[in-house]
């Protein structure tokens, strides 16, 4: 039988070099983000496999939002594929530095959310101050309603209409929507309230 004292047992970690298994993994990723930079699509595959996973759990603790989290992680990746060529490995690790892209998208999704949420609120209040009552207890009445509210929309000038999708539905405030279309603040406030004065009239129809 032969004699195995002198032989190396390979157990799992061990390692020729002497590399921890954290120095491999560095090195792998950034290896796999070198051949990203220079745009092969099978190296982007492969980091997806290794690191999506974490990305994703990393996410739906931030966003609170499977779906929403899935949303950011393919967005994160495209990020990854556009931006491998900055990565500087002196600055960061591979995974530091997608963990950072992912965290920003998702805080940008969060803040996004919570003007959706502030721009409902306004436009509640908004509504509350045109004296404009909804009483539709019934979901049928319910629908009804937003379809009444949909048509009333669609059928304000351009203008007015953008202004309060923009506002109400997308949740920017007056300032970003001058901002975008190019118009003074005071003008796009006008529209807004012309367009909430169109949808009261439409509400008052409908309860008429």
């Amino acid at each position: 039988m032969e004699s195995v004292d002198n032989q190396l047992v390979n157990l799992p970690g061990n390692t020729d070099t002497g590399d921890s298994q954290e120095t491999v993994e560095v090195r792998e990723d950034a290896r796999l983000l070198a051949a990203i930079a220079a745009e092969e699509q099978t190296a982007l595959a492969a980091f997806y496999r290794r690191r999506g996973t974490l990305i994703y759990s990393l996410l739906v603790r931030m966003l609170g939002n499977e779906m929403e989290a899935q949303e950011v992680m393919q967005d994160t990746f495209v990020q990854v594929w556009r931006r491998a060529h900055q990565y500087d490995p002196e600055r960061s690790s591979p995974m530091a530095w997608i963990v950072m892209i992912a965290r920003g998208l998702a805080i940008d999704r969060l803040r996004a959310r919570s003007r959706r949420t502030a721009g409902q609120a306004a436009y509640e209040r908004e509504v509350a101050s045109l004296e404009v009552e909804i009483k539709s207890p019934r979901q049928t009445e319910r629908d009804e309603l937003a379809t009444a509210c949909a048509s009333a929309l669609n059928s304000l000038p351009e203008s007015q209409g953008r202004a309060l999708q923009l506002a109400f539905l997308r949740g920017w405030t007056h300032a970003e929507i001058a901002s975008v279309v190019g118009e003074p603040l005071g003008t796009v406030k006008a529209r807004i309230r012309r367009g909430l004065l169109a949808l009261r009239k439409t509400l008052k129809d409908y309860h008429a």
